[in-house]
């Protein structure tokens, strides 16, 4: 009988002891909290006196007493609580071994990193320990953190160009680089083969380019689009009819690749596709008071000048490839709204280095729906040249303002 009284009474207050520590613990943490978020080195040093299995407010002291020039023994201090209370806390690992690195101790530096990685996977960690080797001279480490930082993460959430410079620091041989750093994946390599047409190597690109295509999705390709581009404004015919076939084959299947010694023709001179703007397509250049338009059924190019133009200026164009010493025939139809003769809008070639090729093409000017021809030979030196609708003033007229409507256009040998 006594023990059935006085068991609720001991139930009771176990519980009430139960629930005054959690009263006491949530009271706690939460003036912890405020203090941690005061930001001093008072308060935080506080708040890790109350909380000490916070890594967050050991972390944060650590920072605060760096920034307050404390001696490295209290930093560190700070630093090791972190990372016993979070083993997994790489910013605490990371900080420890640049500090043991400047102190001269790259082992321990190196242990610390390891744990850095181990713990996060993502770039800014891996990228870290691919430094450190790179600093320590310890190539045949570097290589292999290099190439894990890279296949780590969503390659467009930050800039890889600082680690492709540093592997072409490490080694100026491209085939070393792409082998021993760059993995297979799509994304990281348009990066690079973006990095390599920005740092002006496009010489040694091709077999990044060939991996990205046989391999890139859709969205990736889109590199190859910049390196083409930069090996058309280089001259190199060759190189860019390469890159451009291989698009042909992945990307743009209703497109024919492009064989100058063996056929003439222009790269959708139907203009049944949009113009892509890069490679051998139609490029439409940003031209104050012209506006071009791909409307209609069949779809044309409609070229509107408004009377505010330049007196000179280019308002359609498309690189072309060509077999030198050849003669060739541009065939094409088209009509003008309020477009005088004389008018100085006319089809023109010129060459990589700006020069003109010789052709009788003569000024666009019909009411009605007209097809025009104009011949030209190609010099012997020229693979590959620039043909442009170009608007000259012609001297005592005023600028043109009217419309062309381009229905097609077309490039052959002429016999």
């Amino acid at each position: 009988m006594f023990l059935r009284r006085v068991l609720p009474d001991l139930a009771g207050f176990a519980g009430l002891t139960a629930l005054a520590a959690g009263c006491y613990w949530c009271a706690r943490l939460a003036w912890a909290d405020y203090l941690f978020r005061l930001d001093t080195v008072e308060s935080v040093t506080h708040a890790a006196q109350l909380v000490p299995a916070s890594a967050e407010y050991h972390q944060r002291l650590a920072t605060l007493l760096d920034t307050i020039g404390r001696n490295d023994a209290s930093v560190e201090s700070e630093l090791h609580q972190a990372v016993a209370a979070n083993p997994r806390l790489a910013a605490a690992w990371t900080e420890l071994a640049l500090r043991a690195e400047t102190a001269g101790n790259a082992p321990q530096a190196e242990a610390y990193l390891l744990r850095a990685a181990a713990a996060d996977r993502m770039y800014s960690t891996l990228w870290t320990l691919a430094n450190f080797y790179f600093r320590q001279n310890a190539t045949e480490k570097f290589w292999p953190a290099a190439k894990r930082a890279l296949r780590a993460g969503d390659v467009s959430a930050y800039d890889p160009a600082p680690l492709f410079r540093l592997c072409w620091k490490v080694s100026a041989n491209p085939t070393t680089v792409l082998e021993r750093a760059i993995p297979d994946a799509g994304p990281v390599e348009a990066r690079y083969l973006e990095f390599l047409v920005r740092e002006n190597l496009t010489s040694v690109a091709e077999p990044v380019t060939e991996r990205l295509v046989a391999f890139g999705s859709e969205q990736d390709l889109d590199a190859v689009f910049l390196y083409c581009d930069r090996l058309i404004a280089a001259g190199d015919a060759e190189g860019g009819i390469h890159a451009w076939n291989a698009l042909c084959w992945r990307r743009l299947q209703s497109y024919q690749p492009i064989e100058p010694e063996a056929s003439a023709g222009l790269t959708n001179g139907n203009f049944s596709s949009p113009p892509l703007q890069h490679g051998f397509d139609w490029r439409i250049p940003a031209v104050a008071g012209v506006t071009v338009e791909r409307a209609g059924l069949p779809p044309r190019l409609w070229i509107t000048l408004d009377g505010h133009e330049p007196e000179t200026c280019d308002v359609l164009e498309q690189f072309v490839a060509l077999a030198p010493s050849r003669r060739y025939r541009l065939r094409f139809r088209y009509q003008t709204d309020d477009i005088a003769a004389g008018s100085g809008l006319r089809w023109r070639l010129l060459t990589s280095r700006g020069e003109e090729i010789a052709s009788d093409g003569a000024d666009l000017a019909s009411e009605q729906q007209a097809d025009g021809t104009v011949r030209f030979t190609v010099p012997p030196d020229v693979p590959l040249a620039r043909l442009a609708l170009s608007y000259r003033r012609t001297p005592g007229t005023t600028r043109i303002e009217g419309r062309v409507a381009l229905e097609s256009a077309s490039l052959e040998f002429d016999r």
